[in-house]
């Protein structure tokens, strides 16, 4: 079974800024070095609040605790000031494992949470500028060090309002009633990743869901066999670059699969990672939670799904969320048959992850493997389009997730995207040839063998 669509290549890094290079110290186990970096970047409206987050965390590495207190509650609230709320619940987390105080978690989902307040007019300070440029203290020691940051930041935590006003609905924290959002936050590590660091490996089974708060992920995959064009050795297709607030990892709250492709960082990156034992007591105490991140975890399924699908290319991007509605996510176990040689269409099929293996059955009762189906590809297609019984069975081979357009939705979609029949109509075609000549080997290889 192939695709024809090209594989993209991966871009370049975008450049590192200062607060990059203090987070690469702060992962080297540099904690000087970063308090060198950051502190001259609190004199900076966009980029100081990070940077207070970022010398807590040094301040942590070198025992400097009143320094680490006084900076992860004033970079909670500076943080949320600036609409940045993993970062902000980076810091609160910090708070949280200092002191067991829990009232700026709470303070925090009045502010990103669903329960929050909200008006139309939210604003908040620009974010940080991208900057190359890095300044460096010099010669100072660890002490004068500290004493700097402190006095900067009692300024900058004397300047913060008395009340945080709400801020604009973001993926996965404005669907968190308060209870939820913080019971979430407290399930969560917070990591300091260099850059490279491999979050999620391609094939690895379950795992944990991630949360950039500070830094840029990249996400890409392995060219499947199946591939037109792949060839051993490949580079691997990038899928996305991510940024602060990008949830990655979600899949395995849907699906035991192994994941479909890698994440690693491009730079230095502060990241909320939620273990699955830790994820697993939160629902557990909090059943709402697990719905949420359920019904979260669908919905970016079918969102992502429909973006990058190859099927999907000739339809506009705009138009794609439209489809949403259309399509159902389904969960299907290890050997569960999606539907058999011989039935009716039941729809189509697109694999979000897992994998799926057609086989056809033959006159003699043998069985044939026919090809695989890997994340991105469809199935279903040769019986919605020519019309007629499926040819083959497929059946997930591993956990999958995949994405179903029932018959009677299909009819209205192509109606409305004719360009997409013609797409299904030519994969069908070549489908079908290729299950001909399939076929066709196998009987002449069994040929071969009796021949005396």
């Amino acid at each position: 079974m192939t695709d024809p669509t090209p594989r993209k290549r991966s871009r370049p890094r975008a450049p590192t800024t200062a607060l990059d290079q203090s987070v690469a110290a702060l992962a080297q186990n540099d904690p000087d070095l970063c308090l060198r970096i950051a502190i001259p970047v609190l004199d900076d409206v966009g980029a100081g609040a990070p940077a207070i987050d970022i010398i807590g965390r040094a301040a942590v590495s070198v025992g400097a605790m009143a320094l680490a207190r006084l900076a992860f509650e004033t970079a909670a609230r500076a943080l949320a000031l600036q609409g940045l709320a993993a970062h902000a619940v980076a810091a609160a987390i910090a708070v949280h494992r200092l002191s067991s105080k829990s009232d700026l978690l709470t303070e925090l989902a009045g502010v990103f949470g669903a329960d929050a307040e909200r008006q139309s007019n939210v604003s908040v300070l620009p974010p940080p500028l991208a900057s190359e440029r890095v300044t460096e203290l010099g010669d100072e020691s660890r002490a004068e060090l500290i004493a700097l940051a402190t006095k900067k930041i009692e300024a900058l935590k004397a300047a913060l309002p008395a009340k945080l006003p709400a801020r604009a609905r973001l993926p996965l924290w404005g669907a968190l009633p308060r209870g939820a959002f913080e019971r979430l936050a407290t399930a969560m590590e917070v990591r300091v990743f260099g850059p490279s660091h491999a979050a999620i490996l391609e094939g690895e089974r379950g795992g944990s869901v991630f949360v950039v708060a500070r830094g840029e992920v990249r996400i890409a995959r392995k060219a499947a066999a199946s591939e037109a064009g792949a060839e051993e050795g490949d580079e691997p297709e990038e899928l996305a670059v991510l940024g602060a607030e990008a949830v990655f990892g979600e899949m395995a709250l849907l699906t035991e699969a192994p994941r479909a492709a890698s994440v690693h960082t491009t730079r230095a990156s502060i990241v909320l990672e939620a273990p699955p034992p830790s994820l697993a007591l939160a629902v557990k105490e909090v059943p709402s939670l697990g719905a949420e991140l359920r019904a979260f975890s669908q919905q970016r399924l079918v969102q992502n799904l429909l973006r990058t699908a190859p099927l999907l290319r000739e339809i506009p991007l705009g138009d794609r969320e439209a489809l949403a509605g259309a399509f159902e996510a389904r969960e299907f176990a290890e050997g569960e048959v999606l539907f058999a040689q011989g039935s009716e269409a039941s729809g189509l099929f697109l694999v979000a992850s897992g994998r799926l293996e057609v086989r056809r059955r033959e006159d003699d009762g043998s069985e044939l493997v026919i090809g695989g189906i890997d994340p991105g590809g469809c199935v279903g297609e040769i019986s919605l389009v020519l019309r007629r019984p499926t040819n083959a069975t497929v059946i997930a081979v591993e956990p999958t997730v995949a994405l179903v357009l029932a018959p009677e939705n299909f009819i209205g979609i192509v109606r409305q995207h004719p360009a997409l029949l013609s797409s299904l109509y030519e994969l069908a075609v070549s489908r079908e040839e290729e299950l001909i000549q399939v076929t066709a080997q196998a009987a002449e290889d069994a040929d071969d063998l009796v021949m005396v």
